[in-house]
């Protein structure tokens, strides 16, 4: 079945514990610490597969979790990294953050894989923390937890051409004659439920591939009729073909209809060139033809913005193929003059005020001082706050990083409590 729309939580793999334990051997008394290492947890990874073609798995599967690390074991052994968990996606999926809406990845290239969740890094064993003044470390680190996300992932078909109108007007016969494609086709409205896609490859055309969108009606973008819940197909093409109906009582409103929903969904739809392609000619005299063309050729003198190349009105008929070859150039020859996107990284840079923020940062409230910061408040995930000498390490940490002495400048003495994550610790001069 078909779904373009789902939201699902996703959540990278905890790192595992690192081990605290010491080696206890006949013949060995003083064998000392051996903990072992926790293991990394798994990325949670999307990637493209050109064999999907709906989210609709997404739908009964809306929790998807990576594997854990292991925690360190006896002996200085590793524990096991987490396995990585692949998502599979269709092209044409974009990610959004759902708590902020934010646009996280667009995957639009076949085999693209994309990062959207790290795990969380393995804690070091006792045995990582050996030196010459720290013989036997009574504390091991713990492993970080891995990232967590409430996604919305949308489907949107990477087609070159869109082709919309009011229901039941031919679309979906046009493309079955352009193409491959083997669409619903009835007499009645809303036959097309879906989208479908169809690859032109006759008349010695290049090949480009169209979309057919369910039929709009007023309100659609309001969600009326089957409301807005495929316009998002049309923002990825670089060609609209409008259709209208040769038979209609008033081509010019039910022209204005059609851009008036596009516009409400989203104006930017309005930037690309449209084709207007008249249906059923079949239906109509020499004298009836002659007329229609006269209002489609009024219709685009009066809409300059989107007929931006001075097109001509193709009347045609899906059934008797009147017309559709010409009709199939015209749409060939505007893609020709509109360049497909290339994709371009996008960089994050950094600043040094971001640097700054990330070393630590030491705020007063009330009669607490919170320290926040990417880096301390990764040494304070590894902390097991159970274990004194886990503890005593992380206030050494805040000591030689200057985390204290900006505590000290702001006003802390000796019992008061720094607050770091949702844990405290008291301050000593």
């Amino acid at each position: 079945m078909f779904a373009d729309l789902v939201k699902i939580y996703i959540k990278a793999g905890d790192g595992g514990n690192g081990r605290l334990s010491f080696l206890h051997e006949k013949y060995r008394e003083f064998g000392g610490p051996d903990g072992g290492d926790g293991g990394f947890g798994g990325d949670v990874i999307f990637r493209v597969n050109p064999s999907w073609n709906t989210l609709y798995f997404y739908k009964t599967h809306r929790k998807l979790l990576a594997e854990n690390g292991e925690n360190g074991k006896e002996r200085r052994k590793h524990g096991r990294n987490g396995k990585d968990l692949i998502i599979d996606v269709p092209i044409g999926t974009t990610i959004y953050d759902e708590k902020t809406n934010e646009l996280v990845a667009d995957l639009d290239i076949n085999n693209k894989e994309f990062l959207i969740a790290e795990g969380g890094d393995g804690g070091f064993g006792n045995a990582h923390f050996i030196s010459s003044t720290r013989q036997k470390p009574q504390f091991a680190e713990l492993g970080t937890r891995g990232e967590e996300y409430d996604l919305r992932l949308e489907l949107k078909l990477i087609a070159d051409v869109g082709l919309v109108g009011l229901p039941n007007i031919g679309k979906s016969t046009f493309l079955s004659v352009v193409s491959s494609a083997k669409p619903k086709i009835a007499d009645y409205p809303f036959t097309t439920v879906t989208p479908n896609l169809g690859v032109v490859e006759k008349y010695g055309t290049s090949g480009f591939v169209i979309a057919d969108i369910p039929g709009l009606i007023e309100g659609a973008s309001h969600g009326k009729g089957l409301g807005d819940e495929f316009l998002r197909h049309i923002e990825r093409t670089r060609v609209i073909v409008h259709f209208l109906d040769a038979l209609s009582d008033n081509l010019e409103e039910d022209f204005k209809l059609i851009n008036q929903e596009l516009a409400e969904y989203n104006k930017d739809i309005l930037q690309k060139p449209q084709v207007l392609a008249i249906s059923r000619a079949d239906l109509l005299n020499k004298k009836e033809k002659n007329e229609v063309i006269k209002i489609a050729e009024k219709i685009i003198k009066n809409n300059k913005k989107v007929f931006k190349y001075g097109q001509k009105p193709f009347i045609f008929s899906a059934v008797t193929h009147e017309g559709v070859k010409e009709l199939v150039f015209e749409i060939e020859r505007e893609l020709e003059k509109i360049p497909k996107e290339v994709e371009t990284e996008k960089i994050k840079t950094f600043t040094m005020a971001d640097v700054k923020r990330n070393i630590y940062d030491v705020e007063k409230i009330g009669k607490k001082y919170r320290v926040t910061g990417r880096k301390i408040e990764h040494f304070a995930q590894k902390t097991d706050f159970s274990n004194r000498h886990a503890v005593m390490r992380l206030y050494d940490i805040m000591k030689r990083t200057g985390v204290l002495k900006q505590a000290e400048k702001k006003g802390a003495r000796f019992g008061d409590k720094i607050q770091i994550l949702d844990q405290e610790i008291e301050y000593k001069e």
